[in-house]
């Protein structure tokens, strides 16, 4: 399918090592490895004689009217700083993972129902709208037919370019679906009801569950330009796409270029050597998620919400597992309420089949061939593979270090955040 450049940006995002060159672009493109399925979800509605064909020139001009109508939120944030070109396609080791389990979810606006409770009427010989009507309208009006929620790493402020690590910004890479079509009615069945917030979708066509996954995971290099993207000019954006023509543009109450608001949430998010809790030496990268902090992106003046980060678990390889993260005991998960709390919301993320994890000892296991650290045999040269006291340095590429080079590789963290 062809792609349609309409403008192309590159950012160098700082701390580029001097002997790695890494660029990371941002993208205001269209169309690239488009999904058909996916495709033929995002038009933009009914003309306008179409609108006055079917319910005539009156009413279709309340239905043309109709405001952006959904609110969507996530819960749940995963950030994994596993990076090595073995990871890249590996499912378990995603750099971000967002989903909504709890709170979050999408829902129709109470705006909307009131606005159509003022503006049209009910069919006879029923009293009042129905949930049917209410759908017909929404998948109707132009600003909201074909919605589709999205997760991308947008400029905080030019929000219709994307970061990406390639020259192409590509649906499902570095623009990721949350669920589908929000006008699908199978897809409204979960929402369709005034007050109703849903974050599974039994019936819909595509996605069920409400989640997305980004990577950038191909090298350490790679991850920490995207970390200091995080803390400068970037945005992890839940937003809407606009049509089937241009995948990187957002839902917004005026398309200026460069658009500044729309529809949908921003999630500023900051890096730290470790937990703080355990004393962290200052020059390790920074690999542990440390905050989020949610803000409108309309610019609607909803208050801005902070999330909760405490959740720093160390990522230790197999080899070690017995002194830093040995398994729960079936005595520990059958008789620990906390434990069990605690490790259902590591789950949301971390599948079973690819993931130990110890809530006591705060520190997770890959299963399977893949590991996060390159290994290199580090113990026959009698030095530790992974530096696991977070009290001392560790070795990095190009690292500047305060005395000897030490040996040991940086320790990895996998961290969960919920919103509050």
């Amino acid at each position: 399918m062809k792609v349609r450049l309409n403008k192309t940006a590159w950012r160098a995002a700082g701390g580029i090592l001097a002997s790695f060159v890494l660029v990371v672009s941002f993208q205001n493109c269209g169309k690239a490895g488009f999904d058909a399925e996916l495709d033929s979800t995002l038009d933009s509605g009914m003309s306008d004689a179409a609108l006055a064909a079917k319910y005539g020139e009156s009413t279709a001009a309340k239905v043309q009217a109709i405001p952006f109508a959904f609110e969507s939120t996530i819960d749940t944030i995963t950030y994994n700083s596993c990076a090595d070109t073995s990871l890249r396609n590996n499912t378990a080791f995603s750099s971000l993972k967002v989903g909504a389990f709890t709170s979050g979810g999408i829902k129709i606006k109470d705006e909307f129902f009131n606005y159509a409770d003022q503006n049209f009427k009910p069919v006879y010989p029923e009293p009042t709208l129905t949930e049917n009507q209410y759908k017909e309208y929404l998948a109707d009006s132009p600003a909201n037919n074909g919605a589709v929620a999205n997760m991308a790493i947008r400029v905080k402020n030019s929000l219709t370019d994307v970061y990406t690590a390639t020259n192409n910004v590509v649906l499902w890479t570095d623009i990721v679906p949350l669920v589908g079509n929000l006008t699908d009615s199978l897809v409204m069945d979960a929402y369709g009801t005034k007050g109703v917030t849903a974050n599974y979708f039994p019936f819909s066509p595509e996605a069920r569950v409400m989640e997305a996954a980004l990577n950038f995971n191909t090298s350490e290099e790679l991850a920490e330009e995207y970390r200091n993207i995080f803390m400068s000019s970037g945005v992890l954006a839940l937003t809407y796409m606009a049509d089937n023509a241009e995948i990187y543009k957002v839902r917004a109450a005026t398309d200026a270029y460069p658009v500044k608001s729309a529809y949908g949430k921003g999630y500023s998010l900051a890096f730290v050597p470790g937990s703080s809790a355990a004393g962290v030496h200052s020059g390790n990268p920074n690999r542990v998620l440390a905050s989020v902090l949610e803000t409108d992106l309309s610019g609607s003046g909803v208050g801005a919400k902070n999330w909760n980060c405490n959740r720093a678990y160390r990522v230790v390889r197999k080899e070690d597992r017995a002194t830093y993260c040995p398994e729960h005991t079936f005595a520990e998960l059958a008789n620990n309420a906390t434990i069990l709390k605690e490790l259902a919301v590591m789950r949301r993320h971390l599948r079973a089949d690819q993931w130990d994890v110890n809530v006591s000892y705060r520190c997770v296991v890959p299963k399977g061939a893949t590991s996060c650290y390159k290994e290199e045999n580090m113990a026959a040269k009698g030095f530790a593979e992974v530096e696991y006291d977070t009290t001392k340095e560790c070795f990095r590429t190009n690292g500047t270090y305060s005395g000897a080079i030490p040996s040991s590789k940086c320790m990895h963290y996998v961290t969960v955040c919920t919103r509050d």
